[in-house]
């Protein structure tokens, strides 16, 4: 029996190209966000120590003014950050779904596959064991042969050879040999 082939494979290796395409572009969509998020936890963690540390008494009132500004500006920026990772919010469900879409197509694929292969492998085994059947029953007659004329092979059943009659269609008296010798006949009787 022929080895087992999916006529679909090139299809099913498109279809994980593409999911791993739109795999990757959400990363990349996702990897931005990741980054504006983490300026922003650190822009957070310099508020923190910059409100948490005393100043000194020889600090003078400039210093606390530019600290402050500084503070109002990581504030506002984190503010920008914050409306930027809203802005990549519907981007990033569009990719998500995308993505979902493409694994439910390459899934698909992959169950047809399945149960193209469990047919074969169902197929495959019937004809082994059709195989099997058809040696075993050769062998048991042959034994028997032997064990009723013994070495004598003048009393051996004659092989018999059929002819493969292609999509001729015959009647069940039809003999198959008898039709393709009456083809031959007519072929060159011309």
């Amino acid at each position: 029996m022929k080895r087992f082939r999916f006529r679909l494979e090139p299809v099913l290796r498109l279809k994980k190209i593409q999911e791993d395409q739109k795999l990757k572009e959400l990363s990349e969509l996702v990897a931005q966000v990741n980054v504006r998020k983490s300026e922003i936890d650190g822009n957070e963690e310099r508020i923190r120590t910059l409100s948490s540390t005393e100043l000194a008494g020889a600090t003078d009132l400039r210093e606390y003014s530019y600290l402050q500004t500084y503070m109002r500006q990581l504030l506002t920026r984190n503010t920008e950050l914050e409306s930027e990772i809203r802005s990549f919010d519907e981007p990033v469900e569009k990719k998500r779904s995308e993505v979902s879409e493409a694994r439910k197509e390459k899934k698909v694929l992959e169950l047809l596959k399945e149960n193209r292969l469990k047919d074969y492998m169902h197929a495959y085994h019937k004809a082994e064991r059709t195989r099997a059947e058809e040696q075993f029953l050769v062998d048991l007659f042959r034994k028997q042969r032997e064990e009723t004329y013994g070495d004598d092979r003048s009393k051996r059943d004659p092989k018999v050879f059929t002819y493969d009659t292609g999509s001729v269609e015959r009647s069940g008296a039809e003999d198959a040999g008898l039709s393709e010798l009456r083809k031959l006949y007519e072929r060159y009787k011309k």
